[in-house]
């Protein structure tokens, strides 16, 4: 059974080297963003403003979800839920562990947002009708380009 919980400082070690070390590395396939001290910064704020949320089967990490609140950029009178990064170990995939991480999220942004955003890379496995149930829906696309 999976269960997801917020991050604490227990698990915050997986949360960064294994779950956000193995996203930008081998999904996002950018090492060079790997910088651990700013990684260990993005937890500990999900940990102080109770947006970053860990999934568990049998009381074993298996995906995490990281997200930020903040101020909208054409309204910072409303605040916006924003999705950092979104990561299930490959063996889980095929589990709720994806879709439990995404209920929180979605339940924090209701409660605590205006909006909420998420970007899958377009290799992304999460099929497009589950957020459409969710009620999220494709507002833009996002290009990116290295130098």
């Amino acid at each position: 059974m999976i269960k997801v919980k917020e991050l604490d400082y227990e698990h915050s070690q997986w949360f960064v080297e294994t779950a956000a070390v193995n996203m930008l590395v081998y999904e996002v396939k950018r090492p060079e963003l790997v910088n651990i001290k700013n990684l260990y910064n993005l937890a500990l704020q999900g940990i102080k403003d109770r947006t970053a949320w860990v999934a568990f089967k049998d009381d074993i990490p298996v995906g995490a979800l990281g997200s930020l609140i903040l101020p909208n950029v054409f309204n910072p009178e409303l605040a916006s839920l924003a999705e950092v990064f979104w990561y299930v170990l490959p063996e889980h995939r095929r589990s709720r562990a994806g879709l439990l991480l995404l209920d929180v999220f979605d339940e924090c942004g209701k409660q605590r947002a205006y909006d909420s955003t998420l970007s899958l890379l377009g290799s992304s496995e999460v099929n497009d009708k589950t957020l459409a149930r969710k009620g999220f829906y494709l507002a833009e696309k996002g290009y990116r380009k290295e130098y």
